[in-house]
């Protein structure tokens, strides 16, 4: 009976061990693959911080900084109002004084590829902003910008594609920036007696 008990309590002790030797094991597999881990990211953060500084991957503002980033970079007075149109790859701006005697524009672009955030593009006066409407293309770009001081008091837009038709009424006393997400898409402005009002492309 003795020499049982002893054979069993070795046999426990050897099972506690064997236990306790699996689970050093178990945690010391965590850690290598911890460690696998944290250099793959740090490997790739290097990476992307290589391609940043060789300018392959460029990062411009956020979204929601775009009119702020204008005003600073153009020096444009907060007091100016502003029409705004944000698609998903560009963004239309015009500035402009309460007496509307004066303006700016802007148009900044998401970049496809390797990029980050807002870029901008374009920006200034345009003949064609302050007489009609401005119909602005970029290369590469699907969409289109259409900006105005709206002299010709355009009060409607209709947009037509092959599966519908929508309309927007806008402001007949203020510039407009709008933004299409397909440049062959049908435009048409009207103003308030109903003249269709055309746009120029830029």
């Amino acid at each position: 009976m003795i020499k049982n008990a002893k054979t069993r309590s070795i046999t426990t002790l050897a099972k506690w061990i064997e236990n306790d030797n699996n689970k050093i094991k178990d945690v010391v597999g965590i850690r290598k693959r911890r460690k696998n881990v944290y250099k793959s990211l740090a490997a790739i953060l290097l990476i992307v911080l290589f391609l940043i500084w060789n300018g392959t991957i460029e990062i411009g503002i956020r979204g929601y900084s775009i009119e702020t980033d204008t005003r600073n970079s153009a020096n444009i007075e907060n007091s100016w109002n502003v029409s705004k149109e944000t698609a998903d790859a560009m963004s239309a701006m015009i500035f402009y004084a309460e007496d509307l005697e004066d303006y700016r524009f802007s148009i900044y672009v998401n970049r496809p590829g390797l990029s980050l955030g807002w870029f901008f593009r374009s920006g200034g006066s345009l003949p064609e902003i302050e007489e009609s409407i401005a119909e602005i293309s970029i290369e590469d770009y699907e969409e289109s910008a259409f900006v105005s001081m709206n002299k010709q008091q355009v009060c409607k837009v209709v947009i037509e594609d092959d599966k519908s038709t929508t309309t927007w009424n806008l402001d007949s006393e203020k510039p407009f920036s709008y933004v299409i997400p397909n440049r062959n898409t049908s435009v048409t402005f009207y103003d308030v007696n109903g003249k269709v009002i055309e746009s120029t492309p830029c």
